[in-house]
């Protein structure tokens, strides 16, 4: 590989290549980008999560009780007669309850209460937490995704609060008593946003390479040619020896 020849060529060449290099770099930049009368705008959006956290309970706090198989005793209006109620569900049946607000969380009666104040700025989703160990935990995540940080962090968190008024009326509704209702509580509001696809530079990359490979290899197509005449240095003439009397 002659590299003096290469340097050459493109020394000789340099306004070709410097305008090809222009080229380049303003057609890799326009596919990253628009300009428009709003100013630069990205031609492509990243995408953005960010996630609020729901406990489902009940009144009494049963998490932090080591017994929940406490009861209290009630007149039966059928028997009159008085019998043993538990004060406290089962975990499972927390567990299956979260499940459920985690499928009812995107339906369109959840998601009208959820969007009173006006439509979401990204994609709500939800789904139950689980352990380290896979076991499912009595924990809704609601998931907000949108094109910035700030909308994912306001699309989950106004998803969470918008879920609890929705079944907060469901029961007011049904005149649920207050001691056998669900409680669904916000434990983590959504703060962060995690960036889950980047804007991607394939295509730009790929612009300039092709540009630039293209005026490098006119350069050289030019050079072959009108290729440039060097002078070739003349041998000095070796002196003639004359023979002396």
């Amino acid at each position: 590989m002659d590299l003096q020849l290469y340097f050459r060529v493109l020394w000789r060449f340099r306004f070709l290549v410097a305008l090809g290099l222009l080229a380049a770099l303003a057609l890799s930049a326009l596919s990253l980008v628009s300009v428009g009368p709003s100013g630069v705008t990205y031609r492509q959006a990243e995408v953005w999560s960010s996630s609020a956290k729901l406990l489902v309970s009940q009144d009494g706090f049963p998490e932090g009780r080591s017994i929940t198989e406490q009861y209290k005793f009630v007149i039966d209006e059928v028997t009159g007669k008085e019998v043993a109620q538990p004060l406290f569900a089962s975990s499972t049946r927390f567990r299956e309850l979260a499940a459920l607000y985690a499928a009812l969380a995107t339906t369109d009666p959840a998601i009208a209460v959820i969007t009173n104040d006006g439509p979401l700025p990204g994609a709500l989703s939800a789904a139950t937490m689980s352990s380290s160990d896979g076991d499912s935990l009595p924990v809704v995540v609601m998931t907000g995704t949108a094109t910035s940080p700030g909308a994912a962090v306001a699309t989950a968190n106004r998803g969470a609060a918008g879920f609890v008024r929705y079944l907060e009326r469901g029961q007011a509704r049904s005149d649920i008593p207050q001691d056998t209702r669900a409680t669904v509580t916000v434990v983590e509001q959504a703060s962060g946003a995690l960036l889950v696809v980047p804007r991607k530079l394939t295509r730009p990359i790929f612009i300039f390479l092709a540009i630039m490979m293209a005026v490098l290899g006119l350069a050289f197509v030019l050079e072959n040619m009108r290729p440039r005449v060097r002078p070739v240095a003349s041998e000095p003439e070796a002196p003639v020896l004359r023979r002396t009397a």
